[in-house]
């Protein structure tokens, strides 16, 4: 083959880095978003924030500022929307604030407990090591002499006697039933340490657990009734005493701060309409430095401060955009699925994202990144945008449901079930053929194991136990 030389024609698309830093920014939640522009505001001086006095409103940029208040849209039920002038949320319940978090974690809180414990060097470092081999639910998963060989030093590991009595003191350290090996040791240990003792059934419930637990997890009440020679009454008060403990008791202790969820878009209903603005706290309003942008202009500086000004002007632009697009989604939304906000999940209409995106003239990842990590407040809660989409069955009659609609129609029919004669599959799937839904038995299986609802046999079971 000979070497040549040819012109080739093509087209392809080349994202330039503003429109990069948009697209990063679309998908990011407003924790993420206020994260980001705080690291821009700390290595950007052209940047500052846009609620702060301006000294020089003249020489202000009104054009590159980000997050200012965005109009509130009304949507009524036939879909139109209007802007409204005023703003401000005005629901009947307060916005929630965001509860401090601690941050301590359940070996931080044990670590702490065991320093005001004032004990020797040797059992501190003892009791240090139990509780590092503690698990997140609170039990202890090495075995002692395991951790005994590794604390072994020049001269000789402790004695097991010693491993045994620093365990039993952090087994009556907070929360109860921690540093258990078991689950039976777990809830010797609450109903020892607990408040119950003089409960009447307080004997029964540790004889049930000390001897009987596999039983007691069966439900064979009547064969625990004819071993232990007691009535029902005095059974059905000590399995109540066992109910109340927890299984887990380093769940009760946080592994690690709460994340609260800010909303970005803020949803009401006022005189038969919906409203909908985005959240002012999950806005971050931002903008160039007037004084840096004037001098700039007039060419008194330039070099560095030059490219700082240019990613000022692609941040701030790229919030404003992205806040326009999150609106006009959320608008969508709440005009597609206003039934669901107002009568509940059976009233959930199809959707999916190509649908908003297609309304939109958007491109349908565009329609997915904006979705990603968002949330809005609503009459009915606190709602992740990805909560409105459901896929579509068709029905009699050439309609369609939502497969949330549907979840939503087992559901109530398990609730209003006789519990005596609990519906089968079979029996549910004939009652949605009724309502005009025709699934598949298959269908109303997956759907009921996803609720996490057990099948007839075992809800009868758990009715007659």
């Amino acid at each position: 083959m000979k070497p040549s030389l040819a012109l080739r024609q093509s087209q392809r698309l080349s994202l330039t880095p503003e429109l990069r830093q948009a697209l990063g920014l679309l998908q990011l939640s407003a924790v993420e978003l206020a994260a980001k522009v705080q690291e821009a505001l700390e290595g950007n001086l052209l940047l500052e924030r846009g609620d702060e006095d301006d000294a020089s409103p003249a020489a202000a940029e009104p054009s590159l500022e980000a997050g200012a208040e965005a109009p509130a849209t009304e949507v009524d039920w036939d879909g139109a929307a209007e802007t409204s002038a005023d703003g401000g949320w005005e629901d009947d319940s307060p916005f929630p604030e965001a509860g401090e978090r601690s941050g301590q974690s359940l070996k931080e809180y044990l670590l702490w407990q065991l320093e005001l414990a004032r004990l020797s060097a040797t059992d501190a470092a003892i009791g240090a090591a139990i509780i590092d081999a503690l698990n997140d639910e609170g039990y202890l998963t090495e075995p002692l002499e395991d951790l005994r060989q590794g604390l072994a030093d020049s001269d000789a590991p402790p004695e097991p006697e010693e491993m045994y009595a620093v365990l039993h003191r952090i087994q009556a350290f907070d929360p109860p039933g921690v540093a258990a090996r078991d689950l039976k040791e777990c809830l010797l240990m609450q109903l020892r340490q607990g408040d119950g003792a003089e409960h009447p059934a307080h004997a029964l419930a540790k004889a049930l657990v000390a001897s009987h637990l596999e039983s007691v997890a069966a439900h064979e009440h009547e064969r625990l009734c004819r071993l232990l020679d007691v009535g029902r009454p005095q059974l059905d008060a000590a399995l109540g005493l066992i109910l109340g403990l927890n299984p887990r008791p380093g769940s009760s202790v946080a592994s690690g701060g709460v994340d609260y969820v800010i909303p970005d878009v803020l949803v009401s209903r006022r005189s038969g309409a919906w409203r909908v603005e985005l959240n002012p706290a999950a806005v971050p309003r931002v903008r160039v430095n007037a004084g840096y942008a004037a001098a700039l202009r007039r060419g008194e500086a330039g070099g560095d401060l030059t490219r700082q000004l240019q990613e000022a002007r692609w941040l701030v632009r790229s919030i404003r955009m992205r806040n326009e697009t999150l609106l006009r989604v959320a608008e969508s939304l709440v005009r597609r699925q206003c039934a669901f906000l107002e009568n509940g999940e059976e009233a959930m209409r199809p959707l999916l994202m190509k649908d908003v995106a297609a309304e939109l003239d958007l491109h349908e990842s565009t329609v997915s990144r904006v979705v990603a990590n968002k949330h809005m407040t609503t009459p009915r809660g606190t709602l992740a945008f990805r909560r409105l989409f459901s896929s579509e069955l068709s029905a009699d009659g050439g309609g369609a449901f939502s497969a949330t609609a549907i979840r939503a129609m087992i559901k109530k029919l398990v609730a209003q079930e006789d519990p005596r004669s609990p519906l089968s599959d079979n029996h549910i799937t004939q009652e949605l053929v009724n309502r005009g839904v025709r699934v598949a038995r298959r269908t109303v299986a997956k759907y009921r194991e996803s609720m996490t609802i057990p099948p007839a046999h075992e809800r009868r079971r758990l009715e007659q136990g």
